[in-house]
């Protein structure tokens, strides 16, 4: 009897002596987007990201999960909204679309307005994080807003989609087109008109004539069928360009985990170079596909090559965008021309050979 209450007695002990396993800690955030899920670089978010942050953080002790609450589509904030709405905590994750952003994000323009540089988003991608890691000029843009950045996003080439076909710069001029932010800089650059004219609202654009067509990405285009009211795809290849970036708001990102902010910095970088491959392997698929499905339609989907003669003919032909650029911003006390260099030369670096050296 007392050898049963001696064992008894030890396994109590041993129970008491054992580390108590901690319950999984739950944490609710909010993540959005001005866009919808059926264009790339959201749905890639949604598909991808989400769950695997969550799978990362079960593999790292599984002592925290998130709540992921969504808001895509312009459920919380619409595309001349996003920057503020995350740093407001409208959103507590969130793509901001940079390129709307220029009087909170001027230096995230440099892009913009050194543009047709390169029409490869995954060495655009790569200069951006660069970039943003070791300038500070650009960390203070994030700071001020009241988020920090995560990682760079970019498209594949710009394109023109038109109602009637465009072969020629000349073609161009007069033209109402459509252009989303600072990339209106390139049409107003070639004669054209541009209209604000963003992927959620262009296909309406199109149809109803606010525009002739638009300045765009063949990986979005298909995602809102532009090809159904601008059948005439003209590949000017104007370069790739950074569309912005995936920021989480400073307050709510402070209140984390460790644990939990280095997956999600981590996951946000993997991201980032799964979107850049992305669009590169869909790209020839999506310009397919839009033939394809154009070919019953009055008029048929039809691609016009660009010649490289012309298109350096609009390069050449634009303003000294760079250097005004530069300009403006230097006199706000930006440090405008050393983003400027930096940017050119992170391109130089990884081989790139531009028609039109910007800072030279």
């Amino acid at each position: 009897m007392k050898l049963v209450r001696t064992f008894g007695a030890a396994l109590v002990a041993l129970a008491l002596a054992a580390p108590v396993a901690k319950a999984q800690q739950t944490i609710d955030l909010t993540i959005g987007a001005s866009h919808p899920a059926t264009l790339p670089w959201i749905q890639l978010l949604q598909q991808w990201y989400q769950p695997e942050v969550n799978k990362r953080l079960a593999a790292a002790g599984n002592r925290y999960r998130i709540n992921w609450r969504e808001g895509y589509g312009g459920v919380l904030y619409k595309a001349n909204a996003t920057l503020t709405s995350v740093g407001e905590g409208i959103a507590d994750v969130g793509w901001v679309f940079g390129a709307l952003e220029g009087a909170r994000l001027p230096l995230q323009q440099v892009s913009n307005y050194a543009p047709a540089v390169t029409g490869d988003p995954r060495l655009m991608i790569d200069v951006f994080n660069e970039l943003n890691d070791k300038l500070p000029q650009l960390q203070s843009e994030w700071e001020k807003a009241n988020v920090v950045f995560l990682a760079a996003t970019a498209a594949d080439t710009l394109h023109l989609f038109m109602k009637a076909p465009v072969r020629t710069f000349a073609e161009l001029k007069g033209r109402k087109i459509g252009a989303g932010g600072t990339i209106a800089t390139l049409v107003s650059g070639a004669g054209a008109v541009p209209v604000d004219s963003p992927f959620p609202s262009m296909y309406n654009d199109i149809k109803t004539g606010v525009t002739e067509g638009s300045l765009t990405i063949a990986t979005g285009a298909i995602g809102i069928r532009a090809y159904e009211v601008a059948p005439y795809i003209t590949l000017a290849d104007m370069g790739s360009f950074s569309s912005g970036a995936i920021v989480a708001n400073r307050d709510t990102w402070n209140k984390l985990p460790a644990e939990v902010r280095t997956v999600m910095a981590e996951t946000a970088r993997e991201y980032s170079k799964r979107l850049g491959e992305e669009p590169m392997a869909r790209y020839d698929g999506a310009l397919k596909a839009m033939v394809e499905r154009g070919k019953a339609q009055t008029p048929p989907v039809t691609l016009i090559e660009f010649p490289e003669s012309e298109r350096a003919k609009w390069i050449q032909g634009l303003p000294n965008l760079a250097g005004d650029w530069v300009k403006a911003n230097e006199a706000r006390g930006l440090k405008a021309k050393e983003v400027l260099s930096a940017y050119m030369d992170a391109m130089r670096a990884r081989g790139v050979k531009p028609v039109r050296n910007w800072d030279r």
